[in-house]
């Protein structure tokens, strides 16, 4: 079984030989490290994911992504996907369309998610996976140096708010708009049971409360992610305090796992579902890191009937961003259906 293990990549020295690279052009500094980084054969095909919105420098950043992957491939072996929020529906037909341009010879596949927002995650992945159903792929994904707010800021919103925090300052994600379920991610309801509400806990609580009032839970499971650098340990404090009320206020129960630990996410999930199917209606709310983004897709692969809310802001500040570059991970997928086939084998071992 493959063990979804994390691992440090390093883009300029790292053997790859990649035949497609899907990333997005995103406006972190990070989402530009794997492409700008990398050396490509001049065979590979690189497909960008360009962001439709208000933003003006979103032309400017699509514009960079474009050259620097030309001056890598040649203008022929670039394609470009355009995601835009109201036809947010129609973006999976038009991205599983250009994947499906592309040889099936070319099957050694990464995904860079550093500049997808977490819906767009998810539909990458789901695409990609039903158009090569049996490739493995590389996922790639790189941290910022610095997010906010700042350690500085996080000890004056303790000294002034104590144990619950309720108002953080402005952040990149701006207030909230909506709570998103794509028909592919919908699951399945019954009429006659309690819901249960996965909430994997970040530092946007307006988002928190607005996926938590629209499903009104009857269960709320809080799953806080416990960053691997020590120096970072008080970010999962100001998760836990963001999220205190509702702990108080809901029939709650509460975890913490590694927010780069794949596995260890996805088994805790594991453990949760067998008590939980039977008599409640499973909703995840994907609010904490990119890696466990990917863990709940995962899941989710494996258990359909769950269904993926995903709460949206009305848009996003580029001046809150996460700033710089710190390190580069990847990680081997194994196919949809090659994945499917070991998950239910170890279901069996389980039985």
């Amino acid at each position: 079984m493959n063990d979804l293990a994390v691992r440090k990549f390093s883009p300029e020295t790292s053997s790859h030989d990649f035949d497609i690279v899907v990333l997005a052009a995103g406006f972190e500094e990070r989402s530009f490290e794997f492409l700008n980084k990398s050396n490509f054969g001049t065979s590979t095909h690189i497909l960008i994911i360009d962001f439709e919105n208000e933003l003006k420098i979103n032309k400017v950043i699509s514009k960079s992504f474009r050259d620097c992957a030309i001056a890598k491939v040649g203008v022929g072996l670039v394609h470009n996907v355009t995601y835009e929020r109201s036809t947010v529906d129609n973006f999976s037909k038009t991205l599983g369309a250009a994947l499906r341009g592309i040889p099936v010879s070319c099957s050694n596949m990464a995904i860079d998610i550093s500049g997808m927002p977490t819906h767009v995650v998810y539909i990458v992945l789901d695409s990609v996976r039903k158009a090569r159903p049996y490739d493995d792929q590389t996922l790639i994904y790189t941290s910022a140096s610095t997010y906010l707010p700042s350690f500085e800021e996080y000890e004056e919103l303790v000294s002034k708010q104590g144990d619950d925090i309720e108002y953080l300052p402005k952040s990149m994600a701006l207030e909230m708009s909506e709570n998103l379920v794509l028909e592919p991610f919908s699951g399945y309801r019954k009429s006659d049971s309690n819901s249960c509400l996965i909430l994997f806990a970040g530092y946007e609580a307006h988002r928190s409360t607005g996926v938590i009032e629209a499903i009104n839970p009857t269960l709320l499971l809080l799953i806080y992610g416990c960053p691997p650098s020590e120096k970072m340990f008080w970010r999962q404090s100001l998760s836990e305090r963001l999220h205190n009320k509702f702990e108080r206020m809901l029939r709650c129960a509460r975890e913490i796992v590694s927010t780069q630990n794949i596995r260890e996410s996805l088994d805790t999930l594991d453990q949760y579902y067998n008590y939980l199917i039977d008599d409640y209606d499973v909703t995840i709310a994907p609010l904490g890191s990119k890696l466990q983004t990917v863990a709940t897709f995962l899941f989710w692969e494996r258990y359909p009937e769950v269904q993926i809310n995903f709460p949206l802001p009305i848009g996003y500040d580029p001046t809150r961003k996460p700033l710089g570059v710190d390190q580069t991970y990847c990680v081997n997928l194994p196919g949809r259906l090659s994945y499917s086939q070991q998950s239910q084998s170890n279901l069996e071992e389980k039985k």
